[in-house]
């Protein structure tokens, strides 16, 4: 396997703590959230080879010991055109039995969790997306109104294939589980996801979101789910900080 963690992020919300660095390089705890995820990569077996970084804002501030892929582009694109870049590249040094694991870069994942998706990312035929199922508890300490930040997502639960995302609805029942910023493109189906993002314009492809692009070509890839209740949070403001630091330290 190989990971493109995406580390574009400029943090805004952030303020002054990413005036200098991308948000990947946000402390928790004397750590930062990348390399927290890069010691839980090595911890279950991969190696740094096999570790690649989708870069934008600051990156001459990201480790150089990794090949760094960069979207020069990060100011006025969206995290789709990070990620294309970054798969692209990627692919050059994948093996034909190794799948690609991409990771947000502003998300804090358990080690179980971390170790599950190492063990199982080769195993994996169709492209993989991990979905919270308990989510709830987790926006609610994040937002007073969970539905404010909340995307629908709707899955068959007899085989997990994904039937539609990132939409707003007032149907509760239509938020079966929220996306945690990390699925697996098997090798077979690099050159097609890749494809698939190419048939937009050029102005969709600049501005489209992950949710967005899943939902938009989930007839031509066949996207499956992985749910479960993990641990796990996303940063993207202070109180996030704050909530990240309380469940991992």
């Amino acid at each position: 396997m190989k990971v493109l963690i995406l580390c574009a992020g400029m943090g805004t919300r952030l303020g002054e703590i990413t005036k200098n660095k991308p948000k990947c390089l946000v402390e928790l705890k004397n750590i930062s959230i990348l390399d927290r995820l890069i010691k839980q990569l090595y911890k279950f077996g991969v190696s740094q080879k096999d570790i690649h970084l989708g870069a934008g804002y600051k990156s001459d501030k990201l480790p150089n010991q990794f090949k760094k892929f960069i979207n020069n582009q990060y100011r006025s694109t969206n995290m789709m055109k990070t990620t294309i870049i970054g798969i692209e590249l990627s692919f050059e040094y994948l093996h034909n039995d190794e799948n690609l694991l991409v990771v947000y870069g502003d998300c804090v994942y358990s080690n179980d969790f971390i170790k599950e998706m190492v063990l199982k990312t080769d195993q994996f035929k169709e492209i993989t997306i991990p979905v919270d199922l308990q989510w709830e508890s987790k926006w609610s300490n994040r937002y007073q109104n969970i539905y404010d930040d909340a995307e629908t997502l709707e899955f068959n639960k007899l085989n997990n294939k994904l039937l539609s995302i990132g939409n707003k609805s007032l149907i509760p029942e239509e938020y079966m589980a929220q996306f945690m910023g990390i699925y697996v493109v098997p090798n077979r189906f690099i050159k097609k996801f890749i494809n698939s993002y190419y048939s937009f314009e050029i102005t969709i492809q600049e501005k489209i979101s992950t949710t967005e692009f899943f939902e938009k070509t989930i007839d031509i890839n066949n996207y499956h789910v992985l749910p479960g209740n993990y641990k796990w949070t996303e940063i993207d403001n202070l109180s996030d900080l704050l909530y990240a630091r309380k469940l991992f330290f």
